[in-house]
């Protein structure tokens, strides 16, 4: 059995101090947060038998504890949002909290001293809301809906990372023009390649570490950004995020947003310094008009209410995105990404303490004129012609269905079943033979054809966290798991329409014929991922400033692949070659820890000291089997010398010379 030769240990020391953004963090894989604290008299004894009433606009109906003996109490599994907080004993003053604000992932820590009141009377206490979470030692940044309407961005995920602090990207988008394109990040030293984006509790990693696709960003209630320290929930060493979507409410609630820019209302950013550096255009563009769109909106709606108050809420929203840049490497016309989403979110309170989600979300992505070839990636390859790109139409979405419940004030469980996919065909507009110049990037003719790439994931992930007082501090005991099956299907030249026209590629070196590479297609590569996850914590806090994180992880990676063929019969595979199923291509199973502590320095939550050691282990995905382990390649090919031996510049059947290089079948070179 193999074992994955990549674990990154981790230590982090972090002073964490107050700030305008919380350094959050129950956990970011649930979607809730907590509020917890202790009660005392004025003597600074513990206070039995205090009522503590909970109530937010985010919230069905209203929840309700009372302290035991040691004068604790906590409210797990509450929606991000703010609450009001009423703490009530006969003979003592009411006490009552306004605007305490509870993120995603966040544990409000809220210590009460109750005093022995002279007459009726209640004290009422706005706006101070603990900004240091001093129950885990992860670092992250939370966004609100609030946050990220004000924020001047491009409205997608990467300018939200881009906002986050730690986060290194690799490109900067100004203004939308890079809408539709992912942007590569990473934080800290750890690798760019190991992240773990989640909407709503189910992870839409693509391979192992893209966004499986475009966000409505109108729909985000609140965003979590976790960049190092990790709890023993992400097993990845790299950045996990967490969307949650708005929910609906005990009022009706809507909103419109749209923006619009076209070119005449731009500025240009290349002056006469830079020009006089060396900066020039390309195409039918100068260099003053580089890095400008030729137009842009976005449009994004939602709505939200009820069926029955406190009992079934409802959410939906729209959006329309389209950008259109001046590109100098498509001098046809603007260069158009547009996006679409569709989000739904239903909630059900079955009671106060057990609440049922249902969440969907389209993402739709449309480039009618993508630029990548076979040989030339999209920023360099030159088109001359609309014809010589292809046409992108992708389709993912996230389904999910979740049940929390809170089973007492000592326990609470949480599940979430639910599936991320996406299909992403690409389609040609021209049969007419296919050429690529190495040495200029210029293409032309047909592009590449029945290219599709398929992605499921179906997943189930639950914890369930159990409260002990005693033991020498107050423990909060949690154990998880995550289960998932990921089929990753690669296909080249389906419909029988080629690879590209004729399944032959022309390859020039200015503008002289060099080489030829002919494919053979159909070819499906087919491949699976099965993947559990198991963890146990213990958040043992000791006194009212010190407390430690203790964990440990168990991985397991089963690759398996399913019975699949290679092309059909023709000039170059005399058989078709068949492959088996495997069921059990390779099993990784890897254990790890996770140790931690947070020290209040202050004692008022202000200015905490944190210290955490973790190890990671590599996730190895479906892409790596993909490109590694299964012998039937998505791309069937053999690249040869090309002798024009008539000189007309088109390939003929014995033309092809030395075999320079392959791809497909047992062996690759």
């Amino acid at each position: 059995m193999r074992r994955l030769h990549c674990q990154i240990p981790v230590l982090v020391l972090v002073l964490a101090l107050a700030s305008a953004v919380a350094a959050s963090g129950q956990t970011v894989s649930t979607t809730t947060g907590a509020i917890n604290g202790k009660i005392t008299d004025a003597s600074g004894a513990v206070m039995p038998g205090v009522t503590i009433t909970i109530t937010s606009a985010s919230m069905q109906g209203t929840r309700t504890d009372v302290t035991g003996t040691d004068g604790i109490y906590r409210f797990s599994a509450i929606p991000p949002g703010d609450y009001t907080v009423r703490y009530e004993l006969a003979g003592f003053e009411t006490q009552i909290r306004e605007g305490l604000r509870v993120g995603l992932g966040f544990t409000a820590t809220v210590n009460v001293e109750l005093r022995v009141a002279r007459l009726t009377e209640s004290v009422t206490v706005s706006g101070q809301s603990p900004v240091v979470d001093v129950a885990t030692t992860k670092t992250s940044t939370n966004f609100d809906a609030q946050q990220l309407a004000s924020l001047p961005n491009a409205r997608d995920f990467w300018s939200i990372l881009a906002a986050a602090p730690a986060i290194q990207m690799q490109r900067i988008d100004v203004g939308g023009s890079a809408a539709g394109t992912q942007t590569g990040y990473s934080t800290y030293d750890t690798k760019a390649d190991q992240h773990r984006p989640m909407v709503e509790g189910i992870v839409n990693t693509e391979g192992t570490n893209a966004a499986g696709f475009y966000y409505d960003y109108g729909a985000v209630e609140e965003v979590s950004v976790t960049t190092g320290a990790n709890t023993p929930e992400m097993p990845w060493a790299g950045v996990m995020t967490q969307f949650i979507a708005k929910s609906g409410g005990n009022t009706y609630h809507g909103k419109l947003y749209a923006d619009y820019e076209n070119e005449n209302i731009q500025s240009r950013n290349i002056d006469a310094a830079q020009i006089a550096l060396g900066v020039k255009g390309g195409g039918n563009l100068g260099p003053t008009d580089l890095n400008r769109l030729h137009s842009y909106h976005d449009v994004n709606g939602d709505a939200g209410g009820y069926m029955k108050k406190d009992k079934l809420w409802w959410y939906g929203s729209l959006r329309d995105q389209d950008a259109q840049s001046l590109l100098p490497n498509f001098p046809v016309k603007p260069f158009e990404t547009h996006l679409q989403n569709i989000t739904g979110k239903g909630t059900y309170a079955i009671n106060s303490n057990n609440k049922l989600v249902a969440f969907a979300q389209w993402g739709k992505k449309q480039q009618p004129n993508r630029l990548d070839t076979f040989l030339v990636n999209a920023t360099a390859a030159v088109h001359n012609s609309a014809d010589s790109t292809w046409n992108q139409s992708y389709w993912a979405h996230t389904y999910k269905v979740g049940w929390d419940d809170v089973v007492s004030d000592k326990m609470f469980f949480e599940v979430h079943g639910g599936q991320f996919h996406y299909l992403w065909p690409n389609h040609r507009y021209t049969e007419a033979p296919a050429y690529e110049d190495i040495s200029t990037n210029i293409v032309s003719g047909g592009n590449q054809d029945g290219w599709f790439r398929d992605i499921t994931r179906n997943q189930i992930l639950g914890s369930l966290s159990y409260f002990k007082d005693g033991w020498g501090g107050s423990h909060n005991f949690k154990v998880g798991g995550e289960f998932f099956n990921e089929r990753y299907d690669d296909l080249r030249g389906q419909g029988g329409l080629g690879q590209v026209p004729n399944d032959v590629l022309m390859v020039l070196s200015n503008g002289a014929p060099s080489e030829v590479i002919l494919f053979q297609t159909p070819s499906a590569s087919l491949n699976g991922l099965w993947t559990t996850g198991l963890y146990a914590s213990d958040t043992w806090r000791v006194g009212s400033r010190l407390t430690f994180t203790l964990g440990v992880v168990f991985d397991r990676y089963r690759d398996y692949m399913p019975d699949q063929i290679g092309p059909p019969v023709s000039a170059f595979n005399t058989a078709q070659v068949s492959f088996p199923a495997v069921n059990n291509l390779i099993t990784w199973n890897l254990t790890s820890p996770r140790l931690g502590l947070t020290y209040d320095l202050s004692g008022n939550g202000k200015t905490v000291l944190k210290a955490n050691y973790a190890s990671y282990w590599w996730n190895p995905g479906t892409t790596a089997i993909n490109s590694n382990v299964n012998p039937n390649s998505p791309d069937w090919w053999r690249r040869y010398q090309w002798r024009d031996l008539n000189s007309d510049g088109i390939w003929q059947n014995g033309e092809q010379g030395q075999l320079n290089r392959s791809s497909g079948g047992v062996g690759s070179t």
